[in-house]
């Protein structure tokens, strides 16, 4: 049963090659169409920061909640600090990028 530990990250990093390389092939078949593969993609609004961080400091509270309520493991506080602590950027960055503007 431990052969699922290196099976796991090698099947993950072939399909992240595949996933680059299918984009990449579709990149370079809009260059040779005419096309411009920057123009077609819009540029993110601040409703998805906001999303983001939401669903992030969300997914660290139930981690951080569940530590607490079930007495889990200590291994789960770091993903649970880590995803409280990038979804309150995201949210921090939302409000400042709409203040600015």
């Amino acid at each position: 049963m431990e052969w699922i530990f290196i099976l796991v990250p090698i099947v993950g990093m072939l399909v992240a090659i595949v996933a680059i390389l299918a984009e990449h092939r579709e990149k370079m078949a809009m260059i040779e169409r005419g096309l411009n593969p920057k123009d077609l993609k819009p540029p993110p609004s601040p409703q998805d920061l906001l999303k983001g961080g939401l669903v992030l400091a969300g997914m660290g509270a139930g981690f951080l909640l569940t530590q607490l309520v079930g007495r889990v493991t200590p291994w789960l506080l770091l993903p649970a600090f880590l995803f409280v602590g990038i979804g309150g950027g995201l949210v921090a960055s939302f409000f400042l990028t709409r203040s600015m503007s």
